[in-house]
C-alpha cells in the first residue's frame, strides 16, 4: 500500500472514544493530539508513540487498526 492520501477518506476524531476498528495508514493532527491508545497492523511496528504530544500540522504515515485519544483532533486516513 503506497499513497500520498486517501482514495476512500477518513474519519475526524476529536474525543475519547476509541475510532472503529478498520485499516488506516495515517494520522493527520489538526489540534495539538496525545494518543492514549493505538493498535497498529500485524505487519507494522511503531515505539513510544503514546503519551506523546503531537503537533498541529503533523502527518504522520503508519499502519494501524484502531487508536484512542486522550486529547486534540486528528483525522484517521482509511486504507479501505
Amino acid at each position: 500500500m503506497e499513497r500520498e492520501h486517501s482514495t476512500v477518506g477518513g474519519i475526524c476524531v476529536s474525543d475519547t472514544n476509541a475510532v472503529a476498528s478498520g485499516d488506516y495508514y495515517g494520522i493527520q493532527v489538526l489540534s495539538a493530539a496525545v494518543i492514549a491508545s493505538i493498535t497498529f497492523a500485524s505487519d507494522y511496528s511503531l515505539t513510544n508513540l503514546t503519551g506523546q504530544t503531537l503537533p498541529a500540522g503533523l502527518y504522520r504515515p503508519m499502519r494501524f487498526t484502531t487508536l484512542t485519544l486522550t486529547s486534540g483532533v486528528v483525522v484517521c486516513e482509511r486504507a479501505s
